[in-house]
């Protein structure tokens, strides 16, 4: 039986799969489908767009900056090599669901001496990730591919790299005990950035009635969706269903994340994120939020303000940065 907090299905379904239909157009909406689910998920990722998700939006960008390094302008991959990683005789770092290999290029342009290696299963964004290095002259391998298939010898790499790639992992604790650790030094690092809330995106109903309360406060100008002529009226919680056609590895054991990294790593350091309002209620409207005059920015710092209330009242967090070490027992 399904609990208060989660849904099969929603409104908010048939709303987002409309919206999709308009951007894509129904062959593409109907490629994302697949009987295999390891083929639904490269799939999603293949035809990924971040076209109006909260992270495209600078001025968050530079909130979570600060949040991490104390600084707006320097990102978390800066801060890591310089505080962590200075080691001159080079590194070996893997990186796993890069993506189109940004984290990866980061780090590299720091660590000049590192081999540094990414692994993601869309083909389409680490052909994107190859061609970006390769003009940067950055020398980065990257593997369209399961890790795990990967001969990556056990007790090499000085880092492995989650970006927003570890919450797609089942069983989480067990993922990082049996296919993580085994593949670091002793003492080599897992830095993290990611979504550690509700599974399946099940937001709680606390969180879905404030975004709803700071979503009617906003302008009509800033929850116009992508096709330029529907208002973002409510926020829904996915549903169940929906999820599991589209991307069935979207997060799975999310809530356990923090507890599973604490289980296998000492804490280096770690700091909340927040995300348990920003994400939900900016989904569809982000590119509203893209300027940088006065009126988005006082709407964004009002809304920051907001989230940074609501994470206190709960002490819960949506998403954690942190640098853990793997100690020998």
């Amino acid at each position: 039986m399904l609990s208060k907090e989660t849904t099969l299905i929603s409104i908010g379904d048939f709303v987002d799969v409309y919206q999709k239909l308009k951007q894509k157009g129904l062959a593409k909406f109907l490629s994302l489908f697949h009987l295999q689910a390891s083929k639904r998920v490269s799939g999603k990722w293949d035809n990924y767009q971040a076209a109006s998700d909260f992270w495209i939006i600078p001025e968050l960008q530079a909130y979570w900056n600060q949040k991490i390094s104390g600084n707006s302008a320097v990102e978390y991959e800066e801060y890591v090599a310089k505080k962590y990683l200075s080691e001159p005789k080079g590194l070996k770092i893997l990186s796993i669901g890069c993506g189109e290999g940004v984290h990866e290029r980061n780090f590299a342009k720091h660590l000049k001496n590192s081999e540094i290696i990414g692994v993601d299963l869309s083909e389409k964004r680490i052909q994107i990730a190859t061609e970006k290095a390769k003009d940067e002259q950055l020398h980065i391998r990257y593997f369209a591919e399961d890790f795990r298939k990967l001969d990556l010898l056990k007790g090499s790499f000085d880092v492995v790299l989650f970006s927003s790639s570890l919450h797609h992992f089942t069983f989480l604790s067990r993922f990082l005990k049996e296919d993580i650790r085994p593949l670091l030094k002793n003492k080599g690092y897992v830095v993290v950035y990611e979504y550690c809330g509700p599974n399946r995106l099940q937001w709680k109903n606390r969180q879905l009635q404030q975004a709803n309360v700071l979503l009617k406060q906003l302008p009509k100008s800033y929850k116009m969706l992508l096709d330029g002529s529907t208002i973002k009226k409510k926020v829904y919680r996915p549903g169940l269903l929906r999820m599991l056609l589209v991307d069935p590895s979207e997060a799975p054991d999310s809530s356990n994340l923090r507890n599973a990294i604490h289980q296998n790593f000492e804490i280096v350091e770690e700091k909340m994120l927040g995300w348990n309002i920003l994400h939900i209620l900016l989904k569809g409207i982000a590119h509203n939020f893209l300027d940088s005059t006065n009126q988005t920015k006082e709407w964004l710092h009002f809304l920051i303000q907001r989230e940074e209330e609501f994470v206190l009242k709960t002490k819960e967090t949506d998403a954690i940065f942190g640098v853990y070490q793997k100690m020998e027992r």
